[in-house]
């Protein structure tokens, strides 16, 4: 599993919030499984409530559509590794 920090998930979703690398994009899709922690949802959550970021859809519309997005998985937040 390949673990998103929250501007590789953004970018990986849509690319026209930032761009990724060549060798990050390849890896990203060809990882057999993707996650993000729920952190990300909080920092992305934060961005659009400080109005640095923006999306057409109410924000927990948009998590949940690039949570659905070729089946990234949400991690708890927890001590166990």
């Amino acid at each position: 599993m390949i673990l998103l920090d929250t501007h590789a998930w953004l970018f990986w979703v849509d690319d026209t919030l930032g761009k990724l690398s060549k060798n990050a994009f390849k890896k990203i899709e060809d990882a057999e499984s993707l996650g993000v922690s729920v952190i990300s949802c909080w920092e992305i959550a934060m961005l659009v409530a400080k109005q640095r970021l923006s999306f057409s859809l109410d924000v927990i519309q948009w998590i949940e559509k690039a949570l659905k997005y070729s089946g990234i998985r949400l991690l708890n937040l927890d001590p166990e590794i």
